[in-house]
């Protein structure tokens, strides 16, 4: 009883402590009147205890939020010499190479480089004045293939400027800027491959470099004696990342659950120490030595790995379950798991918001407190070596459900049997290859002999997920359930599993005596559901931050789906924004299928990503204008070449749930190769409902919009999606005359090279009184409408 309560107490005031870092995360009060509330707090608990310690939980309580907020705030302070301070500003700067490079191919011939550099120094362009500095710059090179590479630790001197961290803000995905200062990286530079210099002449001595030149000699090591795409599969699980892996096998392995598997995990960790445990046991060295032999096992295998945040997490997590198994107290298990994460919060709080985290804090929490009674029900009916792997993958993902949902919107139904058919055989390939790598260090023969044997079984684990993720139904869609949600899921989990207070009867003893009412709630509640679903909504109008380009998605009362352009990279960049940004944000809000794909034009920035969404989810039809295919249209048609193609004209309408869609303006009619190209070939899509339309103009310029005042084919707006993301050269006096919107839309990318929007557009908007909503500033911005009322959402408040 006295543990339960220790339990109880430790979980809750680490669950309020992550409540506090995530309100600083919305508001937080001044750290000095923190501290004062601190204080208070603490005089009170004191108190209390003195007179009667069962009435200073909630003080105590209320004090571990306070000091969520506290360590969140004092974890945002950013050193005066910190690199970020120079943002905007043309530099020289001077540091060490302090990760191992991202090397991927951007094209035939260049190579993409990305650098993590530790700064050291920094020299003003302007005034020429250096000084010493101090954080992490994030720098992007275009290389050519025989250009000269910096390893880690090296020193590098680059030139460029200084630019903010910036992510695409859309809810659902993984905010990249927190996740790169949680690495201490608070800037970025793009520079050409002239203006860095390699100081070869530097010998400064770093044991992360020497271990980052050992797993690069292992790398080459895998790569002379098997197939790149198994070395690059082998080196994710020894060492972590995806770098080099097919793209279809990280699909299937994300089809099947096994996706965790490509990065050093608490998976691998307890496989270690399982592995020791079990030697120790056939060896009867006893439950102290086998441990202590088991956490230096598990500190030699994170070492390896290099330490990364994932691998210090797991390998804390997995020593305390070894000690916590020692002393045969597993009862301590919510409360050491509970401590773990207090601790790491505490050093930093911006941990929180890692997925990483979550995901493996999630996941461990589903072992800790569900485990057990899910093996023993399953045991019940099941032979025991089927029970245990079942009730580990349902625990596990029964903890991570929520989370999953909210990134990924995806759950896989052959995880079950992939975690009994594959992951054995994982396990083996990596117990091979942390074998082959500590024979190969001393006799690389042998060793090399060790690596081709787990060429082999990847072979057959890559066959084995992709018969696996081919399957119908593999994975399946699920829809995100938010923080509230998430809520009510835990709490219902809790109780259906026995995690609640004494008085509070579980789901059997509540059927047993109130049949009737429950039967009565259960109808209730499916008809509520039922009613959720059929109901219909308002419109729903979203335009998606995608940086310097476009993508409008239209929503219908009953779910249908329009998208309006889909983004893109530029040239020199292998990011596929329609895959990795617009894909991810459809999913999110429930959408699976595009009726309806518009792309106004060609250009890159708005039909670059396509491809990528439609092999992401379902498209109907495409939209195209009349005009020569440009590249990302033929790689959309070469993705789904069976895909309903519709060229548009002038005055095409379809209508979905009373949603008028419509073709305001289309270039080209009377064939495919036409004098007007580039930007005037514009489509201009009007979307009614109601008393509200929006128009979306694609980069349509003055050219064009005088060929519509001309034709009399401009018609009032509530809602403008400004041309060409507010070029000087589009949306003009007359233009906005004849619109009269009440609200424009600015689809732009932040500190573009472009100079978009130009003051001056801006001006001709705000004299008309228009607001204004930027996707730079305001990250994607959401109109909702029942026909009559109109709301606005941002992302970015």
């Amino acid at each position: 009883m006295i543990m339960e309560q220790i339990n109880t107490i430790i979980v809750f005031a680490c669950a309020v402590f992550a409540a506090g870092i995530w309100q600083a995360g919305i508001y937080s009060w001044h750290s000095l009147t923190l501290i004062v509330l601190a204080m208070l707090l603490l005089l009170t608990a004191l108190w209390r205890v003195v007179r009667n310690y069962q009435q200073a939980f909630w003080p105590i309580i209320g004090l571990f939020f306070i000091a969520g907020m506290l360590c969140a705030n004092l974890d945002s302070i950013v050193p005066a010499d910190d690199i970020s301070h120079h943002i905007g500003k043309t530099v020289t700067v001077t540091g060490i190479v302090a990760a191992v490079p991202e090397i991927s191919q951007a094209n035939t011939q260049d190579m993409q480089v990305r650098y993590v550099i530790r700064v050291q120094n920094v020299e003003l362009e302007k005034t020429g004045v250096s000084a010493v500095a101090s954080g992490k710059v994030r720098i992007n090179v275009l290389y050519k293939e025989n250009g000269e590479l910096a390893v880690y630790g090296d020193k590098i001197t680059v030139y460029g400027k200084v630019r903010e961290l910036r992510g695409y803000n859309n809810p659902g995905q993984i905010d990249m800027t927190v996740a790169l200062k949680r690495e201490g990286i608070t800037a970025r530079m793009s520079v050409q491959e002239q203006n860095i210099k390699l100081n070869t002449a530097y010998a400064g001595y770093s044991w992360r470099a020497a271990l980052a030149d050992w797993q690069t000699g292992i790398v080459r090591a895998l790569q002379k004696v098997m197939p790149v795409n198994d070395a690059a599969i082998l080196t994710a699980v020894l060492f972590g990342g995806y770098q080099g892996i097919n793209k279809s096998v990280v699909d299937d392995f994300a089809a099947t659950g096994l996706i965790h598997i490509l990065s050093v995990s608490g998976a691998h960790i307890a496989l270690v120490a399982g592995l020791i445990r079990w030697f120790g046991n056939q060896l009867r060295l006893g439950s102290r030595t086998t441990t202590v032999v088991a956490v230096l096992a598990i500190v030699f295998y994170a070492c390896i790995s290099g330490f990364t945040p994932p691998v210090i997490r797991s390998m804390i997590m997995g020593i305390i379950s070894l000690l916590a198994i020692l002393v045969e107290r597993e009862s301590y298990a919510p409360a050491a798991l509970a401590i773990t994460a207090l601790g790491m919060l505490v050093y930093q709080p911006l941990l929180l918001y890692d997925i990483s985290f979550q995901l493996s804090f999630a996941a461990t929490a589903g072992l800790v407190f569900l485990y057990k009674p899910t093996y023993d029900y399953l045991s019940a009916f099941l032979p025991a070596w089927l029970a245990g792997p079942l009730a580990v993958t349902a625990s596990a993902q029964l903890g991570v459900l929520p989370i999953i949902a909210w990134y990924f919107n995806n759950f896989s139904l052959i995880s079950f049997a992939a975690n009994i058919l594959v992951l054995p055989v994982v396990e083996l390939v990596i117990i091979l290859g942390l074998t082959g790598v500590i024979i190969y260090t001393v006799v690389p023969v042998i060793g090399n002999l060790v690596f081709v044997i787990s060429s082999l079984l990847i072979g057959l684990v890559m066959m084995l997920t992709a018969l696996l993720a081919a399957m119908p139904y593999s994975s399946v869609y699920i829809p995100s359930v938010g923080i509230s949600g998430s809520a009510a899921y835990y709490l219902l989990l809790a109780w259906f599993y026995g995690w609640r207070p004494l008085a509070v009867p579980g789901p059997g003893q509540l059927v047993r005596q109130r049949p009737g009412t429950c039967a009565t709630t259960a109808i209730v509640i499916i008809g509520l559901l039922a009613g959720y679903t059929w109901y219909p909504r308002p419109l729903s109008v979203h335009f998606i931050d995608v940086g310097q380009g476009d993508a409008a998605l239209i929503i219908t009362p009953r779910g249908k789906a329009v998208l309006v352009d889909t983004g893109g990279s530029f040239s020199g960049s292998n990011y596929d924004i329609g895959e990795r940004v617009v894909a991810p944000y459809l999913k999110h809000y429930g959408v699976t299928t595009v009726d309806y794909l518009i792309l106004t034009h060609g250009h890159q920035d708005h039909a670059g990503g396509a491809a990528g969404i439609a092999g992401r989810v379902s498209v109907n039809k495409v939209m195209l204008p009349r005009e020569e295919y440009s590249q990302a249209v033929q790689a959309l048609v070469h993705t789904k070449p069976v895909i309903a193609i519709i060229p548009t004209y002038t005055d095409q309408r379809f209508q979905l749930d009373g949603v008028d869609v419509g073709i305001e303006h289309a270039v080209g009619e009377n064939g495919r190769n036409q004098a007007v190209t580039g930007n005037e070939v514009s489509s201009v899509v009007r979307v009614s409902y109601g008393r509200h339309s929006f128009l979306i103009t694609g980069d349509l310029e003055a050219k064009g919009e005088e060929a519509l005042l001309a034709a009399k084919e401009v018609k009032p707006c509530t809602v403008l999606k400004v041309g060409h993301h507010g070029s000087k050269t589009s949306t003009t006096a007359a233009f906005l005359q004849a619109l009269a919107p009440e609200y424009a839309v600015i689809s732009v990318g932040y500190a573009n090279r472009f100079g978009h929007p130009h003051p001056e557009t801006i001006r001709r908007l705000t004299d008309r009184q228009t607001v204004i909503y930027r996707t730079d500033t305001h990250g994607a911005v959401v109109f909702k409408s029942d026909g009559r009322k109109l709301e606005v959402d941002t992302y970015i408040k």
